[in-house]
């Protein structure tokens, strides 16, 4: 809990800053996301559903991440965003529960990455920029799938975890114009789980890779040379 509060602290604080820098110039813009997912859980937890997660061999899951992104920019180089994505999270585990076996624990979110960036150039055609956040969560539902190699048996395990989610998260984004006020976006990221996710252990944490492509358009009024800073005082 105390992990959570400090995180819910710093990303409060970086989006302030990130806000107050932002006022001066807008660019508002918004426009669709996919990426992939590549995850696994990690944390103290023994004898999840039956298992040592610490103990066997996970490997990464490939997931979905699909939605929305709101960006809003600034021409001294800082800004901020707000996404809302469905994602695909879990685990895969091999021969944790004998040989040749494969289970598939799958946990599907609706996150809100809020994130503050710092764009390296103050504008032009490419704006690379680097960003750091917070990824509050909902869990949606979550099922596991036991593989022995002759068949496959499904169960849904919503159950086994909590309601909400929440991770820190950092990383780059790759920003070209293509047109007039649209920008093609990749972004790779790494989020870290704060908060225990299990309904059943007291240390079981998200973890994930995610490579992403976006596609933004500008809305709104342009900022535009001569006009007054925000917010706008009485003369």
């Amino acid at each position: 809990m105390q992990n959570v509060r400090f995180a819910l602290l710093f990303v409060t604080l970086l989006l302030v800053q990130s806000i107050g820098y932002s006022q001066s110039r807008q660019r508002w813009s918004f426009g669709p996301r996919v990426g992939l997912n590549l995850t696994n859980f990690v944390g103290g937890a023994t004898n999840f559903a039956g298992s040592d997660v610490q103990n066997t061999k996970q490997v990464l899951l490939p997931g979905l991440s699909a939605g929305l992104g709101f960006v809003y920019s600034d021409i001294s180089r800082f800004g901020f965003g707000v996404d809302l994505l469905y994602s695909q999270r879990g685990t895969m585990i091999k021969d944790g529960f004998g040989p040749g076996t494969e289970k598939v624990y799958r946990v599907n979110y609706l996150e809100l990455p809020l994130i503050g960036r710092y764009y390296l150039t103050s504008g032009g055609k490419f704006r690379p920029n680097l960003y750091l956040g917070a990824v509050p969560a909902l869990r949606l539902n979550a099922k596991v799938d036991v593989d022995n190699g002759t068949n496959t048996n499904y169960a849904d395990d919503t159950q086994s975890y909590r309601a909400a989610d929440l991770g820190l998260t950092g990383g780059v984004q790759l920003n070209w114009g293509t047109g007039d006020r649209q920008h093609f976006t990749i972004d790779a990221r790494y989020t870290h789980g704060v908060s225990n996710i299990s309904a059943r252990t007291s240390d079981l944490r998200n973890q994930m890779i995610t490579i992403g492509l976006g596609y933004n358009f500008g809305i709104g009024r342009q900022y535009q040379p001569g006009d007054r800073k925000l917010p706008i005082r009485p003369r």
